[in-house]
């Protein structure tokens, strides 16, 4: 089986944007060339009529889209990642919020329930996005950074809890957001490196000193970059601005206008660059939904204009989709387009070490590719070299 994406500027590694093309056989990447494609009888054809022939978008920080929870039941998560595909998301690292120890165990079973199905119909047309493991955020972080986590859930580490995690999850735990200062938080950093996990500061009152002793035990990334964190000052930057400082951490940005002011997301650009930060959504079930009130782990969100907040007026989550990340990093951010492509891409590939298979459109990799116009809404998306999505 062969489809090709051809009539659009390709979105390449180590090039400029092109007119050119991408072919796909047997679910791999056979070629990505410039002009015209070759004539393949029988192919699948894809024009992207001058827009974008860009790699999948992967998004590592997700909590929901579409009416969709993406961690709290199997067939659920599974409805969740068939409608992604209609932003462009061709896999994406469900997550969780802080929750009660069993809920957290139930969340990580639905995640490998899901990726299991996935996996069994395979040999299938695929029906939507691919799950890639879990992103566990909490319980294990700092109560007066909470944010809109349920405060009763926030609490220290367990050794216990976390062995039942770390067991129950396997490969497929892939991060855990925490605050490195609270009671074991640096033992419960060398846990999960030791385990293979990444560790992530995130929902943290720590200190820069405490940052980047973080960071050189092997905590490497920054959940949601300057949101429920120490505030910034001259004398002690705390851990936001450590992770900008510190050239062994990466970083992610929810790019969607409200969570963080422009000028402060293009400080974090300029000091990461595409390499180093990942556009995330840290979508609830709202998103890609109408406004209006909305139930979420137990207590009411208000979302309006684009914004999703508890009565208190503490943001939770947001309904921003990772197409429209793209965007705002081109139209606001003044990066180029195949910056903020690599940003929803392989960047976040590569921070969940991924980047082998995907994140890039490069032969031999697999052929998961979404398609834009040129005001970058998605027209087509492409998983495992199949077509499963178009625009009307």
């Amino acid at each position: 089986m062969k489809t090709i994406a051809y009539n659009g500027r390709v979105i390449a590694p180590g090039t400029a944007p092109e007119t050119g093309y991408v072919a796909a056989a047997d679910g791999i990447i056979e070629k990505v060339g410039t002009g015209d494609p070759p004539e393949t009888p029988g192919a699948e054809m894809i024009d992207a009529r001058g827009g974008w022939i860009a790699p999948g978008l992967v998004d590592i920080h997700t909590h929901g889209f579409g009416g969709h929870w993406g961690f709290f039941k199997a067939d659920e998560l599974l409805d969740m990642a068939s409608a992604l595909p209609a932003r462009g998301v061709t896999a994406f690292v469900p997550t969780t919020v802080s929750l009660p120890h069993p809920a957290v165990l139930g969340a990580v079973k639905a995640v490998k329930s899901a990726m299991a199905s996935q996996a069994e119909n395979a040999s299938e047309a695929p029906a939507g996005a691919r799950v890639l493991g879990v992103n566990i955020e909490g319980p294990y972080i700092n109560p007066a950074k909470g944010g809109a986590h349920i405060p009763s859930a926030i609490r220290p580490a367990p050794e216990k809890e976390v062995e039942e995690i770390l067991s129950e999850a396997g490969p497929a735990l892939l991060m855990m957001t925490l605050a490195p200062e609270i009671a074991g938080g640096m033992e419960l950093i060398d846990k999960l490196v030791a385990a293979g996990v990444l560790p992530v500061v995130g929902h943290s009152d720590a200190t820069a000193a405490q940052t980047h002793e973080a960071a050189r035990r092997g905590a490497t990334h920054f959940t949601h970059l300057f949101n429920a964190v120490r505030a910034f000052h001259q004398r002690e930057p705390g851990c936001a601005f450590a992770a900008l400082a510190d050239p062994a951490m990466t970083v992610e940005l929810i790019l969607d206008g409200k969570h963080v002011h422009i000028d402060a997301a293009k400080i974090a650009f300029a000091l990461k660059s595409a390499d180093r930060m990942a556009l995330v959504t840290d979508s609830i079930h709202a998103a890609g939904m109408p406004d209006g009130e909305y139930d979420v782990w137990g207590f009411k969100v208000n979302v309006k204009d684009g914004v999703c907040a508890i009565p208190n007026g503490t943001m939770a989550g947001s309904v921003l989709t990772l197409d429209v990340a793209v965007k705002n990093a081109v139209e606001l951010l003044g990066a180029a387009p195949e910056e903020a492509f690599r940003m929803a891409s392989l960047t976040p590939a590569r921070i969940i070490g991924r980047a082998g298979a995907l994140g890039s459109l490069q032969p031999g990799k697999a052929a998961d590719i979404a398609v834009f116009d040129e005001a970058f809404n998605c027209a087509a998306t492409i998983i495992s070299g199949r077509i499963v999505h178009r625009a009307e």
